[in-house]
């Protein structure tokens, strides 16, 4: 497959001088489930069927979407009021002399540490064996509790992210920092996969980041099986024969070999995650010997492309426009996404198309994740990382990512002017238009479903609700206190009552807000509206809410088009992003109603009434 072979995998960080031995040497294995021989003749674990069961004595279901995952909460976790109370701790030791004793505030920081991975297997596992392995992983995370993350499983092999932080220490970890203990939980944890398969994972590229605060912790397992890896939507055979990577794709590159790819001018880099990551972050800035002129800032290199995908089902028909194929003809195609996996399958897919019609296809090995580790001053990237963890977006020397909270928040146009520069495709946020480039709050756009960039003062200024009671209880109170003439009273009732219903009225408009994409495309039909049915990326009218005979006309690679019979014509973008949060309002709103009797009981003659009703 091209991974970086174990010693480097493995690798400790060189920072503080640890070695995989300091790791290693209290190392205790998991116990593996019991062995016997599968019916495909692998030394398979487990019962041969599909149930992939987790026994797990804590762990609970994820519901609907995945009945047969499972969530196992980390025994070691600390809440925001205990990371509070060390950070003001740690203000106040700096005003102490040093002398002084150290009081019960002044305990030892916890630290945090991660793991970044993924591994394609062929041949492809037995359904016992992955049944087997869920059971195991719900084992680790019993016999190693301060672990928390996501790891999907399938057929195909497993993509995962996983944390540990740093527990209270016993004797023999007296003299051992909280680093240490989070960084060396998750080497025992991936000397576990090599002993559970050694086949499969001896060769995997573990991504491991050290020294985070303990904030960047998941209190949570998560095993997730799944069908794919990551969904594309491919039939069996759209990605040709199986190579050497496992998927038929492009050749590996580590960091610095990539690096140097870059600097061609007969290649193309293709940007293979979603448009909202690229958004803050890309490779740009490829720089030559200097033009003929011998000024030394002329641009050159390989030409940076966006498919300007929702999300990764989008790629295919990127691909199949007439644009895209004669854009890379007769080019180098470098490929890279956030930690390598989609390029595993977009590449492939990308050879089995066009292989022979482009000079050769590329991909970086473990992502921009290890393409920063290994250039700590940014090297050809400009911008942030959009990372699918609690650090939320890291760059060049910042390991510990922006965070998902707001006070850590920090507007690109509050930077020095020659930063400004390294973004120079212009990021902004969506509704005010000033410079910024963090995605906080969760924000969704309205008509397609991905996150948005929504600085923290419109942030504010959206939230119209919390304004709009204080204002109520305002005039209420002004009411009863009122001692002028009922005329007088009425005119300030008025005012008053306009100034709440504009208030309203400009926070559902800010509610609404549209991606760029969406707005560059003219899509306006909400996402709630629209029915997506195979992975949010073709759909049906949810209502009737642009006219009975409403219906879509879509055609293959292009928008989908809503018209009424009004003759106004509405467009729904052609994919939703449904996961990591989506339109939950109208599910929260559906639980909260279906909760509450039906006034008309056993008369009630709707079918699809959201209320409740007992006889039913």
């Amino acid at each position: 497959m091209g991974c970086a072979p174990r010693s480097s995998s493995s690798r400790t960080d060189e920072r503080v001088g640890w070695t995989i031995e300091d790791y290693m040497a209290d190392y205790v294995p998991t116990p593996k489930p019991s062995k016997r021989e599968g019916k495909d003749g692998n030394n398979n674990c487990g019962d041969e069927d599909d149930g992939n069961d987790v026994d797990a004595g804590n762990s609970k279901s994820l519901g609907k979407w995945f009945p047969k995952a499972s969530v196992i909460k980390s025994s070691v976790c600390y809440s925001n009021d205990y990371l509070a109370r060390l950070a003001k701790a740690r203000k106040s030791r700096t005003r102490k002399d040093e002398n002084e004793n150290v009081t019960e505030e002044e305990e030892e920081e916890p630290r945090a540490s991660l793991v970044l991975f993924y591994q394609y297997v062929s041949p492809p596992w037995s359904p016992a064996k992955v049944s087997a392995l869920l059971t195991y992983l719900a084992n680790v995370a019993g016999n190693r509790i301060n672990i928390g993350g996501r790891i999907r499983v399938s057929s195909e092999g497993v993509n995962a992210t996983v944390s540990a932080a740093s527990y209270a220490p016993v004797d023999d970890d007296a003299d051992r920092p909280a680093s240490f203990r989070a960084s060396r939980t998750l080497r025992h944890f991936a000397e576990d996969l090599r002993r559970f398969d050694p086949k499969s994972f001896a060769a995997t590229d573990f991504k491991y980041v050290d020294g985070l605060t303990a904030d960047r912790h998941f209190k949570e397992l998560k095993l997730i099986p799944v069908k794919e890896l990551v969904f594309y939507g491919l039939r069996e055979g759209d990605c040709g024969g199986r190579g050497d990577s496992g998927m038929g794709g492009g050749v590996h590159l580590d960091p610095r070999d990539y690096h140097e790819m870059l600097k061609r001018d007969d290649a193309v880099v293709i940007d293979v995650r979603n448009h909202y990551e690229a958004a803050i972050g890309r490779f740009e800035g490829q720089m030559g010997g200097g033009d003929d002129d011998g000024n030394g800032d002329a641009k050159s290199g390989a030409r940076y492309i966006d498919p300007r995908m929702r999300k990764s089902t989008d790629f295919t028909s990127w691909l199949a426009e007439p644009e895209t194929k004669q854009t890379l003809e007769g080019k180098t195609v470098l490929m890279f996404c956030t930690g390598g996996i989609r390029c595993e399958r977009a590449s492939a897919y990308l050879n089995s198309k066009m292989g022979s019609e482009v000079k050769g296809v590329y991909q970086l090995q473990g992502g921009v994740e290890r393409y920063l580790q290994s250039f700590p001053d940014g090297g050809f990237w400009r911008g942030k990382n959009f990372v699918f963890d609690k650090r939320e977006a890291i760059g060049p020397g910042n390991i510990n990512g922006d965070g998902l909270s707001s006070a850590a928040a920090s507007s690109i146009g509050n930077k020095e002017k020659e930063d400004d520069k390294l973004l120079s495709w212009g990021t902004e946020c969506a509704r005010c238009h000033k410079p910024w480039d963090r995605y906080i709050g969760k924000r969704k756009c309205y008509t397609c479903g991905v996150p948005v960039l929504v600085c923290d003062a419109c942030m504010s200024r959206s939230t119209s609700s919390q304004k709009n009671k204080k204002k109520k209880k305002e005039y209420a109170k002004k009411e009863e206190k009122k001692e002028e003439n009922k005329e007088e009273a009425d005119e300030k009732k008025d005012a008053s009552r306009k100034l709440v219903l504009d208030g309203e009225s400009k926070g559902e408009e800010s509610e609404r807000i549209r991606c760029p994409l969406c707005v560059e495309e003219g899509v306006t039909v909400p996402a709630e509206e629209v029915e997506y049915t195979d992975n949010g990326v073709r759909g049906k009218l949810r209502s009737s809410s642009f006219g009975e005979d409403a219906a879509f006309h879509e055609g293959a690679g292009t928008t989908c088009k809503l018209i009424n019979t009004k003759d106004d014509a509405h467009k729904a973008a052609r994919s939703v992003l449904k996961w990591g949060g989506g339109h939950a309002s109208r599910k929260k709103e559906k639980r909260k109603f279906s909760r509450r009797p039906c006034q008309y009981g056993t008369d009630c003659v709707r079918k699809d009434c959201f209320f409740y009703h007992s006889e039913r």
